[in-house]
């Protein structure tokens, strides 16, 4: 079987103008809260997330120039070709309820995130087979400038880049996720 591209990529002057970096504010769900799984086939953006009962998206906010994602092609030994896809997060937690819930995000294994790149597109990251986290780590530091926060990262191997979500308007792209907020 021939694998072939059917079209290429060409680059005007405006699509030159990009902010990299993501968005202070990202949400966090699960595959087995979907009532119906992501479509993979990239025929298009995926236009809605669509929950079971009591499904729906926890939102985080942390700092600004604090959070990343990406996505690596990964070639095994017997020649299979995969997507890595990583998210990594810095959060203040203050209060026990925050550590809980750092807590049981950690043993989560089916989590997908959205995010908001500087551009003002979103992605879903773990659209397939869901990241889980394979770092936590919170120290106080030596001095009083020192980083406090968690600094977490979730790692998945997925068959696709990252989604990309509803590529109709940026309002109208936020309005939905705040409204899938639980």
């Amino acid at each position: 079987m021939a694998c072939k591209i059917e079209t290429g990529i060409i680059n005007d002057c405006t699509d030159l103008l990009r902010v990299g970096g993501i968005s202070k504010t990202f949400w966090i769900g699960y595959l087995s809260e979907l009532s119906a799984q992501f479509d993979l086939s990239q025929a298009s953006d995926i236009s809605t997330i669509s929950f079971g009962p009591y499904g729906g998206l926890r939102r985080f906010e942390g700092n600004k120039f604090s959070h990343s994602f990406g996505s690596e092609l990964v070639v095994s030994a017997g020649g299979n070709k995969s997507y890595k896809q990583t998210f990594a997060f810095k959060i203040l937690t203050n209060s026990t309820e925050d550590d809980l819930t750092l807590e049981n995000l950690n043993l989560g294994n089916d989590i997908f995130v959205v995010v908001q790149d500087n551009n003002q597109k979103f992605y879903i990251i773990g659209a397939g087979n869901g990241l889980s986290v394979v770092t936590d780590v919170q120290n106080s530091g030596a001095t009083g400038d020192s980083d406090a926060a968690d600094t977490v990262t979730l790692e998945g191997q997925e068959l696709t880049k990252p989604l990309r979500l509803l590529d109709t308007n940026y309002q109208d792209t936020l309005d939905f996720l705040v409204a899938s907020e639980i």
